[in-house]
């Protein structure tokens, strides 16, 4: 009797074992089987142009990342609501970064941390920090062997909304995330970039730094800052403005496409139904309501004419 005691003792103990060292599989696993909300699609046809410019598989795989993200990744609200509209910009924010990249997973994030408007600092308490200010819009911080990221509720959306500022604090800390894969942020994401390119990069990288500090670039100047901040800086203009970056910094450009496997240019220009227009109306600072007038001046409404198309394409 005592031994069939201790028998099913231990069998539990395994089985909790296994349920602990295989949640993270089955979690995926059930991200990937389960149906997209379709809520959460509208979100992502209405406010996040990258998905848009996706062709209709693409959107599909970004998707199930979304899903995946999402079912794997805590993000807590601080002094502030996480809705869905919160949640589906965070993941969005990570997965454009990686999305050339099938299996990338953010092994290292232990949390996503969205604060209000405004926080304390914590070398000050007594200072409050209004958003949009500098490295304060959000940030990534070390604890034991996992990251947490502190984003701006208020920037987040911010970046979103206007997708022609070459920012986007989301992209920009999942930015820090992608360098930081191996082991170091420093401005050379070394799991990303091919070997023939660590030279290239660190020389490109070098240059258009000082270009920056001698006030001779259009790059943000944060991006003068250090080598892992000009990584974080470039990648929300390659990503919100390609066609600039391309003109502007060729070479720079060129790299990032090899790097990340991704050409956002080529991408929306796909969707240039008319080059007057619509590339820009996809990505404008005023984003359409579904039943507002379409900005191709087809006389219909937004949800059934152009909307329509890229959620079909």
């Amino acid at each position: 009797m005592n031994y069939l005691f201790w028998l099913a003792v231990f069998a539990g103990v395994i089985l909790l074992y296994y349920r602990y060292v295989t949640r993270e599989s089955r979690q995926r696993k059930a991200a990937l089987a389960a149906d997209f909300p379709a809520p959460w699609r509208q979100i992502l046809a209405e406010r996040v142009a990258f998905y848009l410019s996706l062709t209709k598989d693409d959107k599909l795989r970004f998707e199930k990342q979304v899903q995946v993200f999402l079912a794997e990744t805590r993000i807590t609200g601080i002094e502030t609501k996480v809705d869905d509209v919160t949640r589906i910009l965070v993941a969005a924010s990570a997965i454009i970064p990686i999305f050339g990249f099938r299996d990338w997973q953010y092994g290292n994030l232990g949390e996503v941390l969205i604060v209000p408007d405004a926080w304390k600092l914590e070398n000050d308490p007594d200072k409050e920090v209004k958003p949009l200010q500098g490295t304060l819009l959000g940030s990534v911080q070390n604890f034991q062997n996992q990251h947490y990221m502190r984003l701006s509720k208020a920037s987040l959306e911010q970046g979103f909304k206007d997708t022609l500022d070459k920012q986007n604090v989301g992209i920009h800390e999942f930015a820090h995330m992608l360098d930081e894969a191996d082991g170091v942020i420093d401005g050379v994401p070394k799991l990303a970039l091919p070997p023939e390119l660590l030279k290239p990069w660190a020389e490109v990288m070098q240059r258009e730094i000082e270009a920056i500090r001698e006030g001779k670039s259009d790059i943000n100047s944060y991006g003068g800052t250090n080598e892992a901040e000009f990584f974080a800086v470039v990648m929300e203009y390659f990503f919100e403005k390609p066609e600039k970056l391309q003109e502007n910094h060729p070479e720079l450009y060129d790299l990032l496409t090899r790097a990340l496997r991704q050409n956002p240019k080529k991408r929306y220009l796909r969707f240039s139904i008319d080059p007057r227009d619509w590339i820009r109306s996809l990505r404008t600072k005023r984003k359409f309501g579904r039943n507002d007038p379409c900005p191709c001046g087809s006389g219909k409404k937004y949800k059934d004419c152009h909307l329509a198309k890229q959620q079909a394409a």
